[in-house]
């Protein structure tokens, strides 16, 4: 049996609502999360890559590992990241 690399969207939905985030479908496979109006990454749900404007990050396939999913905690951890450096986060106009 092989694994899947699509990411499970309902759960990606329920941690981007979790943090107050919104989203945009910018093309087939390419999501846009943006925090405050401003983006914050893009996510590419079938190959399960995430790009914070700085880093590439290859989330794990989900799996359920000791009862934890290590997706989650991936992706839980990143945005965590980003939404405490708001420094870090790309700016749409160019502005530093």
């Amino acid at each position: 049996m092989s694994r899947s690399n699509f990411t499970p969207m309902k759960r990606f939905h329920e941690i981007i609502g979790r943090y107050g985030l919104s989203l945009m479908e910018v093309g087939t496979n390419h999501l846009r999360v943006f925090s405050e109006g401003r983006k914050l990454f893009d996510y590419y749900p079938l190959r399960m890559k995430l790009f914070d404007y700085h880093d590439w990050h290859r989330l794990t396939c989900p799996s359920l590992i000791e009862g934890m999913d290590k997706w989650e905690t991936e992706l839980d951890g990143i945005i965590r990241k980003l939404m405490v450096s708001p420094q870090q986060i790309f700016n749409y106009e160019g502005q530093q």
